[in-house]
């Protein structure tokens, strides 16, 4: 095992090294693994293992995965015999094949490099099978193991890419088990009658250490292009190459710190009209974080909020038209919950007095096909309901 940890590091020092060589502008998603595998033990046995890695999104080095395989259990059984529950005795036992199953779960060291060195570790239910035949009666039955074996997989492995959707995976896994499956094994004089009787651990025949080799196929989308590096994708971005270390609205545009309402013409507003429309409150890019500038006229609304408990109030979050129907009706409602929250996180307000209701796209106020219209669009109103 010693052993095994020296050359794991020494393979994981490469693989980290590489891992600034190949970094393709691109979301890895995951990869799609088939090849060989096999066992050490006694005689070990031989299988094919179809599985999968997916990367969690934005932490790539994170990943989860499946393992199906199954194959054949190399143990020399050509002296033994089967006999089934009725007490008929089979003179041949053969064929014999397991097949498990595998939740994985670990991290990827280099994800978007040409070397990724990986680590996983889960929990593997598997059994075996096999055929017994009584050859003088030309009579077969295929037999199970009946139960589950548990096993808890540690596996060692790199992907090592040949272009940019295929690589060839090496690696090394450990099978500890958990729970094992036996079989008894019964030995009989010339006669036919049973002399004697013991148990033969499967596990043991199938090995605990397996070396396999994969063809991976990797899966990525593009990122996103953010060409002057202000946070807002190209295809959003309503003001282009905007100098580096420019403070940007949402739309990419150069923020222009507006006058803030004051309290009284807020108030008033809320006593004259029974609501306050603003669109001085702003969100990151495509999110519902809240961004500082908007602090104060929340401060304003909130200490307003806390003078008059026997207001209630619904928020009303609105987006521009750009994008799904769908996506802003949701990222609506996910901006008028974050405004909620805030006012009641820092100001003494009963929660049943705010409800929070995204609206999207509808009734807009302005023209969407302008960027100052979209920016208009882009509101909270908070409406006295009672």
């Amino acid at each position: 095992m010693k052993k095994i940890a020296e050359v794991w590091l020494l393979f994981l020092s490469v693989g980290l090294v590489a891992a600034g060589v190949w970094t393709p502008n691109e979301w890895k998603i995951g990869t799609l693994t088939l090849g060989p595998e096999f066992g050490i033990g006694d005689n070990g046995h031989l299988d094919f293992a179809l599985g999968g890695r997916m990367n969690v999104p934005h932490l790539e080095n994170l990943t989860f995965g499946m393992s199906f395989q199954g194959g054949m259990i190399l143990h020399n059984t050509d002296s033994l015999f089967y006999t089934d529950e009725f007490g008929y005795r089979y003179n041949v036992v053969k064929d014999w094949t397991d097949m498990s199953f595998s939740f994985l779960a670990g991290a990827e060291f280099a994800p978007r490099a040409k070397i990724n060195p990986f680590v996983l570790t889960g929990v593997e239910i598997w059994s075996f099978s096999f055929t017994a035949e009584d050859t003088v009666w030309d009579r077969k039955v295929d037999v199970s193991s009946g139960e589950n074996g548990v096993a808890l997989p540690v596996i060692l492995g790199c992907d090592f890419a040949l272009s940019k959707h295929f690589a060839i995976t090496p690696y090394l896994r450990l099978t500890p088990y958990l729970k094992t499956l036996k079989v008894t094994i019964t030995a009989f004089d010339e006669y036919g009658y049973p002399i004697a009787a013991h148990e033969e651990d499967v596990g043991k025949w199938r090995g605990m250490v397996h070396f396999g080799v994969n063809a991976s196929f990797i899966f990525s989308l593009p990122l996103p292009k953010d060409s002057d590096g202000d946070g807002v994708w190209d295809e959003f971005d309503e003001c282009p190459n905007t100098p580096p270390g420019t403070i940007v609205d949402e739309r990419g545009c150069p923020y222009k710190k507006p006058k803030i309402a004051s309290r009284s013409e807020i108030e008033r507003a809320f006593k004259e009209k029974k609501k306050f429309v603003t669109n001085q409150i702003y969100f990151e890019f495509n999110s519902d974080k809240i961004k500082p500038e908007s602090y104060p006229i929340l401060d304003e609304i909130g200490r307003i909020l806390e003078k008059h408990p026997e207001w209630k109030l619904e928020i009303a979050g609105y987006t521009d038209s750009i994008g799904t129907e769908e996506y802003n009706l949701d990222l609506s409602q996910r901006r008028a919950n974050a405004v909620r929250q805030y006012l009641l996180e820092h100001f003494d307000i009963y929660a049943r007095n705010l409800i929070a209701k995204g609206y999207g796209e509808a009734n807009p106020i302005a023209d969407n096909a302008t960027p100052e219209g979209r920016a208009k669009n882009r509101r909270v109103e908070f409406r006295i309901i009672k």
